[in-house]
């Protein structure tokens, strides 16, 4: 399965080499990894680089290691998978303005699908958001607001109906949990209810358009703390 790897031991190369396996089909979930000193002999490098590899693919949850079973491709995520990631875009500078254009895009694209796709008990779930976040805006609870409101842009986004799709903007989504309740102080929970509902019936409404003018404007409005 794999070829001598045609330099000197490079832990990442050794990564590399297993990430393209799984790209390309040859490693699936769930298959087990030759033994080490097979391994280490197929790749062309040292066992201690080999380890070296394997311990950082496990750390990331690409990896699951039984005892006395081997070494096998995971199969199921772990949240562990996306930390580089997320590390990466937070510590990555001058990445303000790309992460909020992205923010949108995914918004946008979110709410495309959602239009196709929504059904009427989708609607209703949608609905019910708005009114959890209306019976809540009474208690001026700002850190509850911003939860329900974080979860109104998570259901458009279940209503997508694409298990990828969703993987990724809960990954990006994670990055403006916190920067909601800065945003609710400045904007007021009326004024983002407002907000939700033009964005609710611009769905209903199935009007694409409509929905990403709003989308734009919206998240303009907060675009210092988000």
């Amino acid at each position: 399965m794999f070829q001598p790897i045609q330099s000197k031991t490079v832990v990442q190369q050794i990564i590399d080499k297993i990430t393209q396996s799984l790209i390309k089909g040859e490693l699936k979930p769930g298959d087990r990894l030759p033994p080490e000193p097979e391994l280490a002999s197929q790749l062309g490098v040292s066992r201690t680089s080999l380890r070296e590899a394997l311990k950082t693919l496990s750390g990331l949850g690409v990896l699951n290691s039984r005892k006395r079973g081997g070494t096998f491709i995971a199969t199921e995520s772990s949240q562990s998978m996306i930390n580089p990631l997320i590390f990466n875009l937070i510590i990555e500078k001058g990445s303000t303005d790309d992460l909020f254009e992205l923010r949108v895009l995914l918004e946008v694209d979110a709410i495309e699908l959602a239009i196709k796709k929504a059904t009427d008990d989708d609607l209703k779930l949608l609905a019910a958001e708005l009114e959890e976040f209306e019976k809540s805006i009474p208690s001026g609870d700002l850190r509850l607001l911003a939860d329900l409101d974080f979860r109104f842009h998570l259901r458009v986004l279940q209503i997508s109906n694409n298990s990828s799709f969703i993987k990724i903007s809960k990954l990006i989504m994670q990055l403006f949990a916190y920067p909601i309740e800065e945003a609710l102080k400045l904007i007021g929970p009326r004024q983002v209810l407002e907000n939700h509902r033009a964005l609710y019936q611009a769905i209903v409404d199935r009007d694409l358009l409509r929905a990403k003018e709003h989308v734009v404007r919206a998240f303009e409005s907060s675009r210092q703390f988000l």
